[in-house]
């Protein structure tokens, strides 16, 4: 998705530059930066390197997901500053309150993102919070599935491959609901992350199950297009792109009821698709449902998730972001200008992964500021 912005983002009036917290700085003084933080790095070590590499003159600054907004916003010299919430995790509402009255304004790529924000910043009026419409990826619909009569119904993943939020572990469980009920299926996994060792250990020897590994470009997409169902096991998600690339080429979505702004993309398809978070079983029931319709039956929901997904097609992203950021611009500062000096505290200098583990709330300590505007 920062290549998206990368490539396009001139087409509609920013020039943006990057800086990636988590990255390799690779000597690359253009537009993408990177500050090669790893667990073992402090907020310390950190303010240090985004005070030296962070772009000079932005005339705004989006911190995704308003990561490290408590420990940088002294430091980034930025007219105006936008969080923007494309996540979701258990701590997220965190995040977004230790933020506040430090924004001129958030775009989310949600509805229940905005409804977060505005909750949680009761400073930003309606007109500061935004919609982002997340990327489909397609220019127009694409529907090529042949009939399901006569094979296997195929159901896709695709994601990191993680524990934590998207929940791959629970892919084995699912394949154990659908053999239970005898259905003849193929799953196919799509993605890498640290969990795919050990799904290829609890896979193996089974045929009907395949796991592609990463891929990009048109590589992906042909994979995309030939599953029937495309299912998620999150307990997390912001409105995650591979639904909305599989409404694109008529993959049929079956998505946890985890409030999430996928959970109405689901229902509006079907509403048994969007199925109890954590619940396999009801997962497995509600693919074994898919097989019982009609060929017309099944064309026909193909093409509502067409229509359901409309509203992401082409740059619509882009869009969106630079309409908000020109709108931001044009609207009272609201974010502080100065702050304090900031005080010691021994979170500062103890590494992200015992941070994680020890004081959580570490890295949501911020200044009060000293002026607004």
């Amino acid at each position: 998705m920062l290549r998206r912005n990368w490539e396009g983002d001139a087409r509609h009036g920013l020039a943006s530059q990057f800086l990636a917290y988590f990255e390799p700085d690779d000597g690359r003084t253009g537009r993408v930066r990177g500050l090669g933080l790893t667990w073992r790095n402090t907020i310390h070590q950190a303010r240090a390197r985004f005070r030296q590499r962070l772009p000079a003159g932005a005339e705004i600054i989006s911190y995704g997901n308003v990561w490290g907004v408590p420990f940088f916003a002294d430091l980034d010299r930025a007219p105006r500053r936008i969080g923007a919430l494309h996540g979701a995790s258990a701590d997220m509402p965190d995040y977004i309150r230790h933020a506040r009255g430090c924004l001129d304004g958030v775009i989310c790529v949600s509805e229940p993102h905005r409804e977060l924000a505005a909750r949680l910043l009761p400073e930003l009026t309606a007109d500061r919070i935004g919609f982002l419409p997340n990327p489909a990826g397609r220019e127009r619909v694409e529907i090529r599935q042949p009939p399901l009569a006569g094979r296997p119904l195929v159901i896709g993943y695709a994601g990191r491959l993680t524990r934590a939020e998207k929940r791959v572990d629970r892919l084995p469980l699912l394949a154990r609901e659908l053999d239970r009920l005898g259905l003849s299926y193929r799953l196919e996994i799509l993605g890498d992350g640290p969990e795919r060792a050990s799904l290829e250990r609890q896979f193996a020897g089974r045929a009907n199950v395949i796991l592609h590994g990463r891929h990009t470009g048109e590589a992906y997409w042909t994979v995309l297009r030939q599953w029937d169902v495309l299912v998620l096991v999150s307990d997390f998600e912001g409105m995650p792109v591979s639904l909305l690339e599989g409404l694109s080429v008529g993959v049929i979505p079956l998505f946890p009821r985890i409030g999430s702004g996928g959970d109405a993309y689901a229902a509006r398809v079907r509403d048994d698709l969007l199925y109890p978070a954590g619940d396999l079983g009801a997962a497995a029931r509600a693919a074994q449902a898919l097989t019982r319709l009609s060929a017309d039956e099944l064309a026909a929901l193909r093409r509502r998730g067409g229509e359901v997904v409309q509203p992401h097609l082409g740059d619509c992203d882009l869009a969106a972001m630079s309409a908000f950021v020109h709108h931001i611009c044009e609207l009272p500062r609201l974010s502080p200008a100065r702050f304090p000096a900031r005080s010691f505290h021994w979170a500062d200098h103890c590494p992200f992964g015992l941070l994680r583990r020890l004081y959580p709330r570490g890295v949501w300590r911020g200044n009060r500021p000293l002026t607004r505007g």
